[in-house]
């Protein structure tokens, strides 16, 4: 089966005026995500996220190399039938309703439903905007805005949806609503493609992670994969002397003494020494577990920056 968005090669160069230096938005990248899959599009401010999402919706046409979207050229209208957008920055007509919007835009999507009433109903009510019929767009939080564009991006039944900073404006119950309506649309098969600087979001929904920094992949794969990456082990033992704690801090291990064992946090590369250390000082190993790394932690390793949340 096809993938449901394939980058091979991609580049972007933006011309700007005046005898100004050119900007590379992106810079060769190649990537896939499956169909069926949730996937999480990272990188800090300026790495090409938004580029490559006008790319692949047929906003933005490449200077280099080749991309697809469930199957079509980008921009083909058989596909853009069957993607949900929500772009990061939207504004709707603030006099409407959400009904109002809701219907309008169905129109506009060009789909023939037989009750539309029933599936604008239905979308308000996933979105969590139900009890709120009548009151104007104008008068909605940034919360409510969200989730409304969230509703729009639904509206086609799309086997794509293609969302930017979905949870934006959003507080922690509203986080959580979104999170189980893409965990739902991943149920039914849907594809997900989302960018998002809550890394806690990206990595309860996410099945893959794609990161760019400065417009190049710099890292991309099965999010279990890149978390189960064992590079610390957490060790478990019911006493420690004083003598052999110390030799194990001078390995780089960590020691914490809790209420009912002692937890000792070392480097995977040493975790084979530290045990028998521990072993022939008289300790009782109650477990060695290999640590799962943060996607928080990764991705500032991978940009070195302050970026997530």
């Amino acid at each position: 089966m096809t993938p449901a968005i394939e980058f091979v090669g991609v580049s972007k160069t933006y011309q700007r005026r005046f005898g100004q230096p050119p900007v590379a938005a992106l810079s060769d990248i190649s990537f896939e995500v499956a169909r069926g899959e949730v996937c999480g599009f990272l990188g800090p401010n300026g790495a090409g996220k938004t580029t490559s999402m006008n790319i692949l919706m047929g906003f933005v046409h490449v200077d280099g190399g080749e991309s697809r979207v469930l199957g079509c050229v980008p921009g083909d209208l058989r596909a853009k039938a069957q993607i949900g957008f929500l772009p990061e920055n939207f504004a709707f007509y603030r006099h409407l309703d959400a009904t109002d919007l809701l219907r309008f835009h169905l129109r506009l999507s060009d789909r023939r439903v037989e009750d539309a009433d029933a599936l604008i109903a239905e979308l308000l009510a996933k979105v969590k905007l139900d009890g709120y019929k009548g009151l104007k767009i104008g008068k909605y939080s940034r919360g409510m805005v969200q989730r409304v564009g969230i509703a729009q991006a639904l509206l086609g039944k799309p086997d794509l949806l293609v969302l930017d900073e979905p949870t934006s404006g959003l507080d922690p119950a509203g986080r959580k609503e979104v999170r189980e309506l893409l965990l739902a649309l991943k149920a039914e098969g849907k594809t997900v493609f989302l960018s998002s600087h809550i890394l806690s979001e990206i990595e309860n929904v996410c099945d893959r992670v794609i990161v760019i920094n400065h417009g190049r992949v710099i890292r991309a794969g099965l999010l279990p994969e890149m978390l189960g990456e064992p590079d610390r082990v957490e060790i478990l033992i019911d006493r420690l002397p004083e003598a052999l704690a110390q030799a194990v801090r001078q390995l780089g291990a960590s020691v914490d003494h809790q209420l009912e064992n002692i937890r000792i946090v070392v480097n995977s590369a040493h975790k084979r020494r530290v045990a028998e250390m521990l072993w022939s000082g008289g300790s009782d190993v109650l477990s060695l577990t290999p640590m799962r790394s943060s996607l928080e932690e990764i991705f500032l390793k991978l940009v070195g920056g302050p970026e997530a949340e």
